[in-house]
């Protein structure tokens, strides 16, 4: 018929339920034949004279099952929030990680030419200078059998 109102204060386990007046609603018994006979139920606390508040004992718990059930998830949904923040930053310093050795690795690809190129050089020049060594040497050993 209606919804319950429910203070925050507990008495033997139990929730304080409210009736529409918000005075305590007491939990009684369906005594009349029929399919709900012995089924627990609370109503207003005026009776006959009711603010037509009605509510079944056993939606109670489903109802606190269901709101714990959220609750749950709701925790879960923050915690996997942070999780994907967490690793949205890590990704993000990966990334930056993976740039600066890209630049490193350009870097040392430009001295290893540099080098190489320096060695390269270098090795034309041995070559050269042996070359004139030869040539010297030759030339001296000409001018012994022309002289």
């Amino acid at each position: 018929m209606a919804s319950s109102s429910e203070s925050r204060s507990r008495s033997n386990g139990k929730p304080h339920v409210l009736c529409f007046h918000q005075d305590l609603a007491p939990l009684r018994t369906v005594k009349v034949q029929g399919p709900t006979r012995g089924k627990r139920f609370y109503g207003c606390a005026h009776w006959p004279n009711s603010c037509g508040f009605f509510k079944w004992a056993d939606e109670e718990d489903r109802v606190q099952e269901l709101q714990f059930l959220l609750f749950e998830r709701d925790t879960r949904i923050a915690e996997l929030e942070i999780l994907i923040e967490e690793l949205e930053n890590e990704v993000k310093n990966l990334k930056q990680a993976n740039w600066k050795l890209e630049d490193d690795v350009a870097k040392m690809a430009i001295e290893n030419a540099e080098q190489l190129a320096m060695i390269s050089s270098a090795t034309a020049d041995r070559k050269l200078y042996n070359l004139l060594v030869v040539s010297w040497v030759l030339f001296a050993i000409v001018l012994l059998f022309l002289g």
